[in-house]
């Protein structure tokens, strides 16, 4: 394996829009901003890919229930992937994108407290 190797090989990005949760939303800005060098979509394809392979799919209940549509490029892979669980658990794209980066926060928050 070379140093070259934790990079994804390219692939088509889909532009694609989508509403998400505002909290969840911000959290994601901040991290973009402060912590990795990485854009929101990026963040967002990490977290679409965790869900994909652990298929981790809890629905949580939102008091305020604030959305923000957003335009993300999601690599064309993930976006499949997200059709085969909607299709698997009748879920909309939306909702899977939304418990993926609350699960990807959740797991962020928890390394963060361990050390």
């Amino acid at each position: 394996m070379t140093c070259f190797s934790r990079f994804y090989k390219k692939e088509n990005l889909i532009n694609r829009s989508l509403d998400i949760d505002e909290e969840l939303y911000y959290e994601l800005e901040y991290l973009s901003k402060n912590v990795y060098e990485a854009s929101i979509s990026k963040l967002v394809n990490a977290s679409i890919e965790r869900i994909i392979e652990d298929e981790k799919i809890q629905v949580y209940e939102r008091k305020n229930k604030s959305y923000v549509s957003r335009s993300f490029l999601i690599r064309e892979s993930l976006i499949e992937g997200l059709y085969v669980l909607k299709k698997k658990y009748r879920v909309s794209i939306c909702l899977l994108v939304n418990v993926a980066i609350r699960n990807a926060l959740l797991e962020e928050k928890m390394e963060n407290d361990k050390n």
